[in-house]
């Protein structure tokens, strides 16, 4: 499980190399920029060839500088500088197109970068990010990376990753991480993880992680683990761990461990602490209460308020004989 941990780490890690790329021209401040144009049009709107600060309708720029707002089609060509304060609502098309706000239809070569608001429909050749709230179709890629809320249908090609909430449709070609909640469908190629809730549909190739619960229908190649409690439908082809209690449906190729277990289980070996239930396993290790039944060829029980099937029944509260028997034992008090 350590080797699992470290993957995911990588994986959250490496994300976030996309934010410190410099796509901006350094030190530039609305005061140096040069705001000469030629425009076809009246009251600022139009069509406006250069770097017009204001404008309604189409507007061709070879570098954006101290923009305030753009309303309409705003079309650039190489790396903005800083446009502090900026708003644009439209369609934007560039090598990046870059604003505090950004509203519509984006599509930029490199990136697509907001530093506050990012809605509509975005789509970056490498990535596409927003240091706030990011709404609507999200395409990076490389990679979608919002240092708030995610929100909508997010595909990334290594990683779609959120420092807040991330809802809705999220894929990952490698990940999908949240620093907070997790909603909605949810697919990682190796991972998907969470430090808030999860709850949802979560397919990870190696692993399904959350810190807290998970809800829903979790689904991972290794392995499904949370620090809260598992609830709903959950397979792994290797392990199904919680700290707290799984409850539901578990199907796992070698293990379940929980301190509380409450459903409906099929794997080759059961861990818990209190049972609650109907199990199929090689072994069962119920270190503490039994209610319910177990099928597996050795079954251990500290205290059995239930029926084991199997090979060796071990049921610590029984007495005399009872207590160790073969093919079936049973207490019901």
């Amino acid at each position: 499980m350590k080797r699992l941990f470290v993957i995911i780490c990588l994986l959250v890690l490496t994300p976030s190399l996309f934010a410190q790329i410099d796509l901006f021209d350094d030190d530039t401040t609305a005061a140096e920029c040069s705001h000469n144009s030629f425009d076809l049009g009246i009251r600022k709107s139009g069509i406006s060839f250069g770097n017009s600060p204001v404008w309604n309708g189409l507007r061709i720029n070879f570098s954006d500088c101290g923009v305030e707002e753009i309303n309409g089609i705003n079309i650039t060509f190489w790396k903005p500088g800083r446009n502090e304060g900026s708003r644009i609502n439209g369609i934007s098309i560039g090598l990046a197109p870059f604003a505090d706000e950004l509203k519509g239809i984006q599509i930029g070569l490199i990136g697509v970068v907001a530093q506050e608001k990012l809605q509509g429909i975005n789509i970056g050749g490498l990535a596409a990010v927003s240091e706030g709230n990011m709404d609507g179709v999200n395409f990076g890629g490389l990679a979608v990376v919002s240092q708030n809320n995610l929100r909508g249908i997010n595909i990334g090609g290594l990683a779609t990753v959120s420092e807040a909430n991330q809802v809705g449709f999220n894929f990952g070609g490698l990940a999908v991480v949240s620093q907070g909640n997790l909603f909605g469908f949810n697919f990682g190629g190796l991972a998907v993880v969470a430090e808030g809730q999860m709850s949802g549909i979560n397919i990870g190739g190696l692993a399904v992680v959350g810190q807290e619960s998970l809800k829903g229908i979790n689904l991972a190649g290794l392995a499904v683990v949370s620090e809260g409690d598992i609830l709903g439908i959950n397979q792994a082809l290797l392990a199904i761990v919680s700290q707290t209690a799984i409850k539901g449906i578990t199907i796992a190729g070698y293990k379940i461990d929980a301190p509380e277990f409450r459903g409906l289980n099929i794997s080759g070996w059961v861990d818990v602490e209190d049972f609650v239930g109907l199990s199929t396993a090689v072994y069962h290790k119920i270190s503490n209460t039994q209610r319910g039944l177990v099928i597996g060829l050795f079954n251990v029980a500290e205290e059995l308020h239930g029926v084991q099937i199997g090979l060796i029944n071990i049921a610590k509260n029984n007495k005399g004989i009872a207590k160790v028997l073969p093919i079936i034992n049973a207490n019901f008090d």
